[in-house]
C-alpha cells in the first residue's frame, strides 16, 4: 500500500513550460503551498515557427535575497539571428513572472519545477540516520593541499 504514496521526503521534479504571445504576454508562477519549497530550473527559451522576424524580448520578475522585487531581461530572440537560447539550468525561486516586452511571439519557455516539502527539525533528525563524514584532512583543521600549475 505504501508503494502507491509518493515519497515527499525527496524533492519532486515536474516538467515546466509556458508560452508567451500577443494575447497572453505574461505568465506567473506563484507559491501554492507554504509547506513546500519550490525552485524553477529554466532550460531553454525558443521562438515558435510562426514568430515574426523581429526582436522578441522576455523579462523575468522575481525577488532578490532581501525580498525586493526586481526585473531583468531573460532573453532577446529574433528568428533570423537567434531563434532559441539554452539557459543551462537558470534557477529562480517563485513567485516569478515572465513577461513578453516586445514582439508578438510565440515564445516558449521550458524547464523543471522542483517541489520539496518542508520538514520540521524533529522530522529531519529522524530522516537523517547517517552522519555526514568530512575528509580526514579537513576534520583535523588542515587545509587541502594546493595543486598548482
Amino acid at each position: 500500500m505504501e508503494d502507491d504514496i509518493s515519497d515527499f521526503s525527496r524533492p519532486q521534479m515536474y516538467l515546466f513550460g509556458c508560452t508567451l504571445k500577443s494575447d497572453k504576454r505574461e505568465f506567473r508562477v506563484d507559491i501554492d503551498d507554504d509547506d513546500a519549497e519550490q525552485q524553477l530550473s529554466l532550460k531553454a527559451v525558443c521562438l515558435g515557427a510562426e514568430a515574426e522576424d523581429k526582436f522578441h524580448m522576455v523579462e523575468v520578475e522575481g525577488l532578490t535575497y532581501d525580498a525586493k522585487t526586481t526585473k531583468v531581461p531573460l532573453v532577446v530572440l529574433k528568428p533570423s539571428v537567434l531563434p532559441s537560447m539554452n539557459l543551462g539550468g537558470f534557477e529562480i525561486t517563485p513567485p516569478v513572472t515572465f513577461r513578453l516586452l516586445s514582439g508578438s511571439g510565440p515564445v516558449h519557455i521550458s524547464g523543471q519545477h522542483f517541489v520539496s516539502m518542508k520538514d520540521s527539525d524533529d522530522e529531519e533528525e529522524e530522516h537523517n540516520s547517517s552522519p555526514v563524514k568530512q575528509p580526514a584532512n579537513l576534520s583535523l583543521g588542515k587545509k587541502p593541499p594546493f595543486v598548482g600549475f
